[in-house]
């Protein structure tokens, strides 16, 4: 499914950029697909897309601050 429609990036390639990136930054996905960057209106569906592959991924999503 789109999430993007400006951008035209789908689910999958959310989580593909996660695994190739292997990332824990959302915001850095983000801005690698340029997810937000026109209308903004598919942020929200973007996070969700991200944390719900994080649960199901061994890669810890975190928003890059270092709270340990």
């Amino acid at each position: 499914m789109y999430v993007c429609i400006c951008k035209g990036i789908t689910e999958k390639q959310i989580q593909e950029a996660v695994t190739s990136r292997n990332s824990n930054n959302p915001k850095e996905i983000l801005k690698a697909l340029g997810i937000g960057s026109d209308c903004g209106t598919c942020v929200e569906d973007a996070v969700k897309t991200l944390l719900d592959h994080s649960a199901r991924s061994p890669i810890e999503m975190k928003d890059g601050s270092n709270n340990s």
